[in-house]
């Protein structure tokens, strides 16, 4: 559930101060009209009493979205000359998340910090925009008979990673191998070539030695 709570906004050109409701904590996957607020960077974005001019109050909050292992503090854009301090207040306040949400709470997610509202919003253009390769892929996935291994979201996002990936198994109960993987999205490609982040993985993963990346703690949908 998403938390609001007032403040006395203060508008940057000087005008009388008046109430406002903001949010504090944000849940884009119950809440998807507010996900797509931030996306489109109007998030807590006030008007003027008086001058009638949009902006921003001086007021941080916090963004999760469990099921993506997305957890994200967004500071104003102000707040940037005292970075430090800043971060290690956001990893005070986590810890107190940790105990507060506690089993709700992914023990890989790690707090990302930003400053002012572009970052969290390309993000999660990303976000979406990975996951509508995902679902193409998926979708190829079943026609082809592939089984599916689902990675760690925050992983794959932070390096790279396609958040799922097909792999060929020899029973419907078989374990994902790179071996596996690798045939699955020789398949995958064969079949559907303008995938460019499986491409691309297809490629390190067989010029490399690397091991699968470590697999998502949910459960499939």
């Amino acid at each position: 559930m998403s938390l609001r709570g007032r403040i006395e906004a203060k508008c940057p050109k000087g005008c009388e101060p008046f109430d406002a409701e903001l949010y504090s904590f944000i849940r884009g996957d119950t809440d998807p009209d507010l996900r797509l607020q931030v996306k489109a960077r109007e998030c807590n974005l006030l008007i003027c009493d008086e001058c009638e001019k949009p902006f921003f109050p001086e007021e941080p909050y916090i963004y999760f979205e469990p099921a993506a292992e997305l957890l994200a503090f967004v500071f104003p854009e102000s707040f940037r000359p005292n970075e430090r301090y800043w971060r290690e207040k956001m990893h005070a306040d986590f810890e107190e998340m940790r105990k507060v949400l506690g089993a709700e709470f992914p023990l890989t997610v790690e707090p990302i910090i930003f400053f002012g509202v572009d970052g969290l919003a390309e993000l999660l253009d990303f976000e979406d925009f990975r996951g509508e390769e995902r679902e193409v892929m998926e979708w190829i996935a079943k026609d082809l008979g592939l089984s599916l291994y689902r990675v760690s979201p925050r992983y794959a996002r932070d390096n790279d990673v396609p958040g799922s990936l097909p792999f060929s198994a020899n029973g419907s109960r078989a374990a994902a191998t790179r071996q596996g993987v690798i045939a699955g999205l020789e398949k995958l490609l064969a079949a559907n070539d303008r995938l460019g982040a499986y491409r691309r993985y297809f490629d390190d993963l067989k010029s490399s030695k690397a091991g699968l990346p470590p697999p998502s703690t949910l459960k499939a949908p």
